[in-house]
């Protein structure tokens, strides 16, 4: 199951209801103390009742509320399609009216005086005075209601298969929003059966001192020897181990005060046979130290963080195994706190590419710009006050203009260059630097693209927009204000998870005098380089007969080809990981458009098909200087 929406209501600084959109990859922006740690502890509440991270305390009821019970509730999307309660029996909760009026799973839960008072399914649930709490009926009251409509099943000991009789046979047309209580008698099973598809749900704080001893912090490896300990009964086992080495040590310190007795009796009532117990986590002793012996302890505080909240991630991993759930959730606070600006980025991407796997989602808190310029718009939710000083969340696609408040409220500029702006009369505008460098030396290459139009005029401007990020709306929304004519062109990345992810965009952009903008008919430049020029510098490799070249992903082809061509490799591609796969055709894209396309020819571009199309774009952009 995967969160879709959370809701929190009387919760510390949320005094009204608030609902959240949630993604695979969800970030919240927003100042200090706007609310951001806050969503993140609700969620441990809900998930893991106080017995995790976060304590549940009587104080965490909003102050200014009217009310001293505190709700935490979530809709679930991706739900299990059935569940089997009564030991046997299949069921759906489709059938069960188990489903909120958005078709998905909605559980609340409500906390009063540090504690949990109650969990309810909330559903769209049939009006019928029949079927009131029917859930909560017990199997000997099911029967009964099953003998007054004189209704048999087949197996008259399955409460599933009575209430469907029911359900069957009532008039259940008219629905209404109620709740059902699953703490109680009757819907206790179908709880138990859903509760292990529950997510596991990991927080890792940005600050750890509240949680872990300091030496803990200070090493972390420390504090994995101690997860390490707790794990299958170890501690237990070296308890066993210790009693047994006491009990024998004991018999044998006895037996030499005997003797000693029988030769000074005073001597000997003074002794007493005493063993301490070991801290078992401080008598194993290991170091995660640097080729040059510099130990783990004696390394910058972000390098000790970022071992921990990898040590976090690999331990999430562990108990979803363990307790084979089928989703994780992984809650980073802050997760660049005392990182290099590279360390960051490496963060990010393996976030991102947590989120892409179906039994992940990832929740991030942060207000560093540089965090925030490297998320997908889509990922965003804004925290903020509004006029009456309520804490409310906005997400881009409720409120497109909530991204000017964002890069103002982060402090986040343009990236683009200066230049002098009474020469410049036309921007064109690409992803990155990589499609600058292909535009600029296609037209260099090819003689009648130069005669169409040169790009190398100094009345031209490149400026890569970075995506679907928040620099990207931050540099257009500069450009805008700049009064220049636009010409905007972008992958269409068909056949990838990207598939056409600037359309919305250019549609707008089309809206808009002096600008013109477009997706390129194949899936990146990168396929614009003619397969005729490529089969030169790559022995053995016929790119030609590739089937689907408009949509394959060609740099990804040549990498794989070169690494396995070459005989000192160590591993095939397939046994790589992502981040070497990554580089490897970052460096083949960077060839691409830097050396190969610099050989291409006229010629070339019209065996392949990729003439007219590149002209296309030539001419639009001529059009717009006039």
């Amino acid at each position: 199951m995967k969160i879709k929406t959370v809701y929190i209501e009387n919760f510390r600084g949320y005094k009204n209801k608030v609902n959240i959109d949630f993604d695979s990859l969800t970030a919240f922006v927003g100042k200090n103390d706007a609310g951001k740690s806050t969503i993140l502890e609700a969620l441990d509440i809900f998930f893991n009742e106080g017995k995790n991270i976060i304590k549940i305390d009587k104080d965490d009821v909003c102050i200014h509320g009217s009310s001293d019970v505190f709700s935490i509730g979530i809709c679930f999307e991706k739900f299990p399609e059935k569940i089997i309660v009564d030991s046997t029996v299949e069921t759906t909760l489709k059938d069960e009216f188990l489903l909120n009026d958005r078709d998905m799973l909605e559980v609340r839960k409500d906390f009063k005086n540090g504690k949990k008072v109650g969990t309810y399914i909330v559903a769209n649930y049939p009006t019928a005075p029949e079927l009131k709490d029917i859930h909560l009926k017990s199997i000997n009251d099911l029967k009964k209601i099953l003998d007054s409509y004189d209704l048999e099943v087949e197996d008259n000991r399955k409460s599933s298969l009575i209430r469907k009789k029911i359900f069957d046979s009532v008039d259940n047309e008219e629905l209404s929003v109620s709740e059902i209580p699953i703490d109680e008698q009757g819907a206790k099973q179908i709880w138990s059966s859903l509760e292990q598809y529950m997510p596991l749900y990991e927080l890792f704080q940005s600050d750890r001192k509240n949680l872990d001893q300091d030496d803990e912090v200070q090493s972390p490896v420390k504090l994995l020897i101690k997860e390490i300990l707790k794990q299958d009964d170890m501690e237990k086992r070296l308890n066993e181990i210790f009693n047994e080495i006491q009990t024998k040590t004991k018999t044998l310190t006895d037996r030499t005060v005997t003797k000693i007795s029988e030769m000074n009796p005073e001597i000997a009532s003074e002794l007493k046979s005493e063993f301490a117990k070991p801290n078992w986590s401080s008598v194993f002793k290991f170091s995660l130290d640097t080729d040059q012996g510099i130990s783990l302890n004696k390394r910058g505080s972000g390098v000790r963080r970022l071992i921990l909240l990898n040590f976090f991630r690999a331990e999430a991993e562990r108990r979803s195994s363990e307790r084979k759930v089928p989703t994780v959730i992984y809650a980073f606070e802050e997760p660049e706190t005392s990182q290099h600006p590279e360390h960051q980025k490496i963060l990010i991407e393996a976030f991102k590419e947590l989120a892409n796997y179906d039994v992940n989602q990832v929740i991030l808190t942060t207000h560093s710009p540089a965090t925030v310029k490297m998320l997908n718009i889509e990922n965003l939710r804004f925290i903020t006050k509004n006029s009456v000083n309520e804490t409310v969340i906005f997400s881009t696609s409720e409120n497109p203009d909530i991204l000017k408040e964002i890069s103002a409220d982060l402090g986040i500029l343009p990236n683009i260059e200066p230049f002098n702006l009474n020469e410049v009369k036309l921007a064109v505008c690409v992803e990155g630097k990589n499609d600058i460098a292909f535009l600029k030396n296609i037209n260099k290459s090819i003689a009648c693209l130069k005669q169409i139009i040169d790009l190398e005029r100094e009345d031209i401007i490149f400026i890569p927009m970075g995506g679907s990020t928040l620099q990207f709306w931050v540099n257009e929304d500069y450009l805008g204000k700049l009064n220049l004519a636009q010409f905007h062109i972008y992958d269409s990345d068909i056949g990838s998870k990207k598939e056409h992810k600037y359309t919305e965009y250019i549609d707008i952009i089309n809206t808009r005098e002096n600008s013109f903008g477009m997706e390129t008919r194949m899936r990146e430049f990168e396929n614009y380089v003619p397969y005729t020029i490529l089969e030169d510098y790559y022995d053995s490799l016929v790119l030609g007969d590739v089937e689907k070249w408009d949509t394959s992903d060609i740099p990804e082809l040549v990498a794989t080809h070169v690494h396995n061509s070459a005989e000192s490799r160590a591993c095939d591609w397939d046994d790589l990981s992502d981040e070497k796969k990554k580089k490897k055709i970052g460096t083949i894209k960077n060839r691409f458009n830097k050396e190969h396309i610099l050989k291409a020819e006229e010629a070339d571009l019209l065996e392949c098909g990729f003439l007219e199309e590149i002209k296309i774009w030539h001419e639009s952009m001529k059009r717009l200087l006039g």
